[in-house]
């Protein structure tokens, strides 16, 4: 992880998540199949929400990089 990623920036359990495994979102958007911004905005903008579709391609992409990561750990409910 880069000293600098989210400096000072609010993040997400997921963003906290994608910080710690070393992804970009850039790599993340383009491994899952979901835009930049989408996972930009689940990464670092509290209380958002996507499509439940939209979750499950982050959440099957989140699964292939670590097994035990599960939907509560990622996007907890507020």
């Amino acid at each position: 992880m880069s000293a600098n990623k989210g400096l000072g920036k609010y993040r997400t359990p997921f963003g906290k998540w994608l910080d710690a495994i070393g992804k970009s979102s850039v790599e993340f958007a383009s491994k899952s199949g979901v835009h930049r911004n989408t996972i930009d905005a689940l990464a670092g903008q509290k209380g958002y929400s996507s499509r439940k579709q939209t979750l499950d391609k982050v959440l099957n992409t989140a699964k292939d990089l670590d097994p035990t990561v599960t939907y509560e750990k990622l996007f907890p409910p507020m």
